[in-house]
């Protein structure tokens, strides 16, 4: 398996001959070093190629990005909010209503003029628009009181109700239960980027699947689907005018090709598997860490629809307890972050919860007695976790499908899955491998169509996104563990504004996650990019935007 194969010496086929028969670059144009004028980035392919901001999932926003602001930004160092399209934002005493201040003089590109209320109120929308995937559309639906049998016209109603135009540069956000934590909603953390409404109403969908048009440092050029995406800079932009003059998203697939292609000259920052950076580094590539723990990782079960038992696959052997802590225990951590991840990984107790980031949010959210009991019931023990199959009734084993895809910022996904499937085949289990782009596997998890499965997730977000996106039978837009349990405290979460309250009833569904294996969590892992220093001089992101790079317009050029 690949990921075996890495473990190895790379040395002799990433050595400069072995880069020229891979790549057919030549060791002249690794060596030049022209003016740069075109920062190249090389990024596995996002899964979508769509110019269409609500039809993919947060990560695949990444390429739309450069173009797009949000209402509120994300401190590249800190990863704190800060202004961006809105100046201020202020929360009602009981976290229903949100009025929020705009900036003035902000300019979409092309010639659709200046950015007002009516783009916040079109943004909207956009995400919550029946035909919307996007990892919020779910939110947004519910906070504006969506039902499935709503028509398209009452949905507008309720778009217009829910965000009230108070004057050009202002707006307030009318919602249907308390969100404290709203702001994150309004932020580059999240989905709502801001886009035009006047270029909407001059051609619609058949105007917007020609260019992605928003406020940012880079103007769309092109897109050729399958290869890149190319914008221009926005000279004197009002927030960032970049470096350089245009960026350009390049999909290559391989890791070892992404490298090549670096060490190359051909890019210039690239998504480089952690087994790999070693030969990047002897090579003088540099390797550029998020400022924060930028992305979660862990393994999902299929179909555990508890809350919806008429969804249950009767016969799935994983709707038993005994069979999800037997998967948890075969799982041989330390080999994977030694082997896979360079051993750069924080413990990851159940999927959403970080001590650090939530208890900003949240003082006392974390439990200290997570970190043990996860070590008790989660860790490797191979012995015991036949013990429990054989419990469950299956000291044979079963068969379940494996499946394997990439996602951009965690290169070895699919690594991970194989050396999974090794550890499972070791306690008897028969997991069986299946190839398989995201988009396939995003809508049977979707459509609750998944059962019998298992399948890897790696994002960003923290306790409450996590539970309301994947752990909440309505409005959710992954359906993966679902009880009703974690459904009472999530309504309860709707009424107050407490913090501490807040704190206590996220701390439940966190006891709940982790003594039911929830799911097969691996590790928090700081988001890294190699950089070629002929060219890129300095480069800082925060990594908990969609678990990957941002803010390239702020990378200083080498001189």
């Amino acid at each position: 398996m690949r990921w075996l194969r890495q473990q190895g010496s790379l040395q002799g086929l990433l050595g400069v001959v072995g880069l020229i028969l891979v790549t057919g670059i030549s060791p002249v144009q690794a060596q030049s070093k022209p003016k740069l004028e075109r920062l190249k980035v090389a990024i596995a392919p996002l899964g979508w190629d769509t110019n269409f901001t609500w039809l993919q999932s947060r990560s695949g926003q990444l390429d739309k990005r450069p173009a797009l602001e949000f209402l509120v930004g994300i401190d590249p160092k800190t990863g704190d909010y800060v202004p961006q399209l809105a100046e201020k934002w202020e929360m009602s005493a009981d976290g229903k209503h949100w009025t929020v201040t705009l900036r003035k003089g902000v300019k979409f590109h092309e010639t659709w003029g200046e950015f007002t209320a009516k783009d916040v109120r079109h943004a909207v929308f956009l995400i919550s628009q029946t035909e919307s995937v996007q990892s919020d559309a779910g939110l947004w639906r519910s906070l504006l009181g969506f039902e499935k049998a709503d028509s398209a016209e009452d949905m507008l109603k309720k778009v217009a109700a829910g965000v009230e135009i108070v004057n050009e540069h202002q707006v307030i956000f009318h919602l249907q239960a308390a969100v404290p934590e709203f702001v994150e909603a309004l932020s580059a953390n999240a989905d709502l980027p801001m886009e035009s409404k006047a270029r909407w109403d001059a051609g619609g969908k058949e105007l917007y699947n020609q260019k992605v048009v928003g406020t940012g440092p880079f103007e769309f050029v092109e897109r050729k689907v399958g290869s890149y995406v190319l914008y221009k800079r926005v000279d004197n932009h009002w927030r960032k005018t970049p470096e350089f003059k245009e960026l350009e998203f390049r999909w290559v697939p391989e890791g070892v090709t992404r490298l090549a292609s670096l060490l190359a000259g051909e890019v210039h920052i690239s998504d480089v598997d952690r087994a790999l950076q070693k030969d990047a580094t002897a090579k003088g590539m540099q390797i550029v860490a998020s400022t924060l723990p930028a992305i979660q990782h862990w393994w999902t079960f299929g179909g555990m629809y508890f809350s919806e038992p008429d969804k249950l696959d009767a016969k799935s052997p994983l709707n038993k307890v005994e069979v999800r802590q037997a998967m948890n225990m075969a799982i041989n951590r330390k080999s994977l972050a030694d082997n896979l991840l360079g051993g750069r990984v924080q413990p990851l107790r159940m999927n959403g919860f970080h001590p650090d980031l939530d208890n900003k949010i949240w003082p006392g959210l974390w439990n200290p007695e997570w970190d043990k009991r996860a070590e008790e019931l989660h860790g490797y023990n191979p012995t015991k976790a036949k013990e429990l199959l054989k419990k469950a009734g299956y000291p044979d084993g079963f068969e379940f499908q494996v499946y394997l895809y990439t996602l951009p910022g965690l290169p070895e996904q699919v690594d991970i899955g194989q050396a999974l499937a090794l550890d499972w085949e070791a306690v008897g289990l028969k997991p069986k491998l299946v190839e398989i782009d995201f988009p396939r596997v995003r809508e049977k998890y979707r459509t609750k169509t998944v059962h019998g499965a298992v399948f890897p997730a790696r994002n960003a977000l923290r306790a409450l996104d996590t539970v309301r996106i994947m752990n909440k039978t309505k409005d959710s837009v992954v359906h993966a563990y679902l009880h009703p349990y974690i459904e009472e405290r999530i309504e309860a979460l709707n009424t107050v504004v407490d913090p501490k309250e807040r704190a206590r009833l996220l701390r439940e569904i966190g006891d709940h996650k982790l003594t039911n294996f929830s799911e097969m969590p691996l590790f928090w892992l700081f988001a890294e990019v190699a950089v070629n220093p002929k060219y890129v001089a300095e480069y800082v992101f925060p990594g908990v935007i969609t678990g990957f790079f941002t803010h390239l317009e702020y990378v200083k050029l080498a001189k």
